[in-house]
Order: C-alpha cells, then sequence, then structure tokens
C-alpha cells in the first residue's frame, strides 16, 4: 500500500471516527431526554451500542495498524544497524585478540 493510499485511508478512518461520535452524542442526548417514551429511548441504547461496538472496531483497527507500522519502522532501523553492529563488534574482537596475544 503506497503512502498516499495510507493518507486517504486516514482521512477517511478519521470523518468515520468524527461522525460515529457526533452521533453517539446525539444518541446519549435522546437516551437521557426523560420527555420520550421509554420504547424509542430503548431503540435509540440500541442505537448507542451498536454505534460504539463500531467506533471500537475502528479505533482498535487504526491501533493495530499504527503497532504494524512502527513494527515495519524497528525491523527497517534493526536491519540498517545490524551490518554497523556486525562490523564493530569485529573491530572489538581483533582489538582483544591483539591484547591477549601480548
Amino acid at each position: 500500500m503506497s503512502a498516499e493510499d495510507d493518507r486517504l485511508e486516514d482521512r477517511v478512518r478519521d470523518a468515520m471516527v468524527k461522525q460515529l461520535r457526533q452521533n453517539l452524542a446525539r444518541c446519549r442526548r435522546i437516551i437521557l431526554d426523560e420527555s420520550l417514551d421509554l420504547k424509542t429511548r430503548e431503540r435509540w441504547t440500541q442505537l448507542y451500542t451498536n454505534t460504539s461496538k463500531a467506533l471500537n472496531t475502528i479505533l482498535k483497527d487504526r491501533q493495530m495498524r499504527d503497532w504494524e507500522r512502527r513494527l515495519r519502522e524497528i525491523e527497517s532501523y534493526e536491519e540498517e544497524e545490524a551490518p554497523v553492529a556486525a562490523k564493530n563488534s569485529t573491530k572489538i574482537d581483533l582489538r582483544k585478540a591483539g591484547e591477549s596475544s601480548t
């Protein structure tokens, strides 16, 4: 997936999160409105529950994508640093070998 695709997906996801949060706030206001009948408030409670589940799914997916991206960054950093570390450890080993022979 390209960086442009990632940015587009993030924008869409952000818009969905914003809309779901607004829907949750609207549902909450209706649920707490005691002037409405119990049946109406019950339906809005169910809508609130379903909206919460959808929002949680999106947020968990975003978190997993962030973790995967961070893991790839760490792995690429370790791959870049591994040859340098191996080269440096060889130099140290040669120095130690020279010291022990004297």
